[in-house]
């Protein structure tokens, strides 16, 4: 008999935490085996301060209940981080690695020299619609400054939660969002656009199963957004916060279709912080999108519902290091 195993996800921008800890039972299969044990936010001011975000997470294992033996897994974000699906040749892994960063320089904001780098093989059926020909493949690509990379792990491990696993926001958001469709009868036709909530930025994330991988990020205040009447117009001189969401939205799928000449998103999907709120309801009528919350959540086993969107990446951040 497998053994129970204990599953961190931690979901932090630079002032808020959600985080869950997760029971994963491997006798009883991918989509029925992990159960809810706590869930946790905090609200820490500054978490950009080392000092700072120490604490808040020692506060957050406190309340998570967790112990030395769980793994936990982290993402990172911000623009010490670096993703991007790109046509490479296919060579042995022990030179695919010098390859890629030697390929980066042209387009990464900071020295691949200097920067952690992880990377996936596509086969050509999944290469997201991006050309390849017989030497060629599609490489999604993630990387990390190798100091923005120790300051996160060092942070988390002096507050008691040592990494096991850790991507990039993008990615994750993208991740949870595969995680929600199970096992692939709920997955929508073509590419979905995903909006990930944090306090202060919203991320894009545009992918689909046969179509190129795209992300960006932008300041949003999430908290403003939600405090607003959800049926105010604006008074056409000043754009609601909903209307700068929508305007954001709008502007990256038909920089989506533009630039990879494929069609349009088809919805968009929902998570992170208040992505449940009803203000975000006005976004299908100034997108003309239908608008989802994502349902990672769906598979785990909790004694209460929890909010939709809230936790699900943390859900999915755990998940993906089992």
């Amino acid at each position: 008999m497998a053994k129970k195993q204990i599953f961190v996800g931690v979901d932090m921008d630079s002032v808020s935490i959600r985080s869950v800890r997760l029971a994963f039972d491997p006798d009883k299969g991918a989509q029925s085996g992990w159960k809810l044990l706590s869930t946790a936010e905090i609200d820490g001011g500054n978490l950009l301060d080392d000092a700072n975000a120490v604490a808040a997470l020692k506060n957050l294992r406190e309340k998570l209940g967790a112990r030395q033996a769980d793994k936990v897994s982290i993402c990172l974000s911000g623009k010490q981080t670096y993703v991007t699906q790109m046509d490479a040749r296919k060579l042995p892994d022990e030179d695919m690695a010098d390859m890629l960063r030697l390929e980066l320089r042209k387009s990464m904001p900071f020295q691949p020299s200097a920067a952690t780098i992880d990377y996936q093989v596509f086969p050509t059926e999944q290469s997201g619609g991006i050309n390849t020909d017989a030497a060629g493949v599609s490489v999604m690509v993630s990387a990390a400054t190798d100091s923005y990379l120790e300051r996160q792990v060092n942070i988390f491990g002096k507050a008691g939660l040592p990494p096991c696993n850790v991507g990039v926001l993008p990615i994750s958001v993208a991740n949870a969002f595969w995680a929600a469709c199970g096992d692939g009868s709920a997955e929508p036709d073509g590419a979905v656009l995903i909006l990930h909530f944090g306090t202060d930025v919203c991320t894009v994330v545009i992918d689909g199963r046969n179509t190129p991988f795209f992300s960006r990020a932008f300041a949003f205040n999430i908290a403003l957004a939600v405090g607003e009447d959800d049926t105010q117009e604006s008074d056409g001189k000043t754009p609601s916060t909903i209307d700068i969401l929508a305007g954001e939205v709008t502007k990256s799928a038909n920089y989506y279709k533009n630039t990879y000449r494929v069609n349009g998103v088809s919805s968009i999907f929902m998570l992170g912080k208040c992505a449940s709120h009803m203000a975000l309801d006005g976004l299908v009528k100034k997108t003309g999108y239908p608008t989802r919350v994502i349902q990672t959540a769906s598979f785990v086993q909790a004694a209460k519902p929890l909010e939709q969107g809230k936790y699900d990446l943390a859900i999915a951040l755990a998940m993906q290091a089992a």
